[in-house]
């Protein structure tokens, strides 16, 4: 395979395969809620789809009962009627859709169908499952409220820290340990210790799941065992565990999610959000993650070109996790803020290669995706006080998200550089990696900027609900009221710690204009 075909669209393939695996899971459950009314399965799920029929079909196995008459033709018109007969079902039911039309199921729209087959799932598979336990405990967020269950039922197991529904089950251990929680005498923990392939965890998993719990195989262990799996697909089957196994959830175990604790091994006391950033962040210090760069090129009289590189970023540090309410202190991840100011070279010449950097890109990627897709499935702002507040909690565990991987999308930058500036590729090569380069920050920017901007809206949403409160009306009301405004004082200085991190990231240059150019970069970064 040529290097050039090597490079072909990164970021095409991630998305296609991510979509491969979304397809293939929800092909599946598809299939699943079909066989249980005796109807014959899809093949395909773009193309079977498309004329209404299959869709309305599954609407009726799943609310029980017969819904509308089929439109007896087979032309576009006919195909539309019966598309938007389900969308109205859909709609009646409450199931949320989001700019997804009859015409965009008729036509194959792949994303799109994909998007309404996902809403299906959440609202009869994730919301409908949980439905009882999440009014028993007055809870509005189906994934927090199975996450803490994961975490609840796996606690014994310390190689298991489940903090997601991506990265925390790619190794199949999370699997295993909610099963074994529940079903010890169906195999021996330490046999799946001992087993060195992570391909090999998930298939005993998804294995004993089928032949002892009669749970479908949804998942395809090669479809999970990467780093970040798709986080859609792992949910429908962590809720299909959740169906048949015992579904019983402190409020201890609720409350412990919403700060997004880490246990170490070793059974060390668990800690808040702060103190797991502040852990981060120094563990991180070592390894300049702010080194977020891309460079341009420039012709100087040496006929060597001509590289700089940029950082420039905040975030919090402080010694250590004990002082847990202290105010945080703004200060740059590097040895020094004057270097950063002057401009960080590139990597060494030699320290990267094609590979390696290809690796690295499709890596970012997937991450990439997963977190647009995470920061688009957020619901909208509640107008409820609690619920805005439970939402501004899950997006300071986001901002988090965020502030953890920036270092990624940095070192692939700067490897894109350094290949740049070795200047051993070729014209169409280098002209690739730029495009790579440019298209990997631009989307980091637009992410970037769109989760500040949505925690500026959580922000003005949260006080204006609480200003909106009418005081008292007893002595002791008014008491907790000052209370709450005093932790969300605190709440805004700990997420400011996010935006700060967030605030300047990665700066792209483009050398082309000569010193000038760089002059006045550095000017703005001064």
């Amino acid at each position: 395979m040529s290097v050039q075909r090597c490079f072909n669209s990164p970021i095409a393939q991630v998305g296609d395969e991510r979509e491969v695996v979304q397809k293939k899971t929800f092909t599946k459950w598809v299939n699943s809620q079909l066989s249980k009314t005796g109807k014959p399965p899809v093949e395909n799920l773009f193309s079977d789809l498309c004329d209404g029929r299959r869709l309305l079909e599954l609407l009726e196995g799943l609310s029980g009962h017969e819904l509308v008459r089929l439109e007896r033709g087979f032309s576009r018109v006919h195909s539309l009627n019966n598309v938007n007969r389900a969308l109205q079902i859909l709609q009646k039911n409450n199931v949320e859709l989001v700019n997804i039309g009859a015409a965009d199921i008729v036509d194959g729209n792949h994303k799109l169908i994909l998007g309404l087959i996902w809403s299906i799932i959440v609202h009869w598979q994730v919301k409908d499952v949980m439905k009882d336990v999440m009014e028993g405990l007055q809870q509005t967020n189906s994934e927090k409220i199975l996450l803490s269950w994961v975490r609840q039922n796996t606690r014994q197991y310390p190689q298991v820290n489940v903090v997601n529904f991506s990265s925390s089950w790619n190794d199949g251990l999370a699997f295993n340990a909610l099963i074994h929680s529940h079903r010890p005498e169906l195999f021996d923990w330490a046999s799946v210790e001992k087993k060195t392939s992570a391909i090999d965890r998930l298939e005993h998993a998804f294995n004993k799941a089928e032949q002892h719990m009669g749970i479908d195989r949804l998942l395809d262990p090669e479809d999970v065992a990467v780093p970040h799996p798709d986080k859609k697909s792992v949910l429908m089957y962590v809720t299909s565990l959740f169906q048949v196994l015992p579904q019983i959830i402190s409020m201890e175990s609720i409350k412990e999610v919403e700060t997004l604790p880490r246990a170490t091994a070793s059974g060390a006391a668990r800690m808040t959000t702060e103190e797991h950033y502040q852990i981060q962040t120094q563990q991180r210090f070592s390894q300049q993650i702010t080194v977020s760069v891309a460079q341009g090129r420039v012709q100087s009289p040496s006929s060597q070109p001509r590289y700089k590189s940029y950082a420039y970023t905040q975030a919090a540090y402080v010694k250590s996790p004990e002082q847990k309410r202290r105010r945080c202190t703004d200060q740059f991840l590097s040895p020094g803020h004057e270097e950063l100011q002057r401009g960080l070279s590139p990597l060494p010449p030699g320290s990267t290669s094609l590979e390696s950097y290809q690796a690295a890109l499709e890596e970012v990627l997937t991450w990439l995706l997963s977190a647009e897709d995470g920061l688009q499935g957020q619901p909208p702002i509640s107008d409820n006080v609690e619920e805005v507040k439970e939402q501004f909690h899950t997006h300071e565990g986001y901002m988090v998200e965020l502030t953890t991987h920036q270092g990624s999308v940095g070192r692939v930058l700067r490897a894109g550089a350094a290949l740049l500036g070795e200047r051993n590729l070729s014209e169409d090569e280098d002209s690739e990696v730029r495009e790579q380069m440019n298209l990997l920050n631009a989307r980091w920017e637009h992410l970037r900027v769109a989760s500040m901007e949505r925690q500026t809206r959580l922000h003005e949403a949260r006080i204006k609900r609480m200003g909106a409160q009418p005081m008292g009306p007893d002595l002791e009301d008014v008491k907790h009221q000052v209370e709450e405004h005093k932790l969300l004082q605190e709440d805004l200085e700990l997420e400011q710690v996010r935006v700060n991190s967030l605030t300047h990231m990665v700066v792209v240059v483009d050398e082309t204009s000569g010193d000038s150019a760089t002059a006045a970069l550095e000017s703005k970064l001064q």
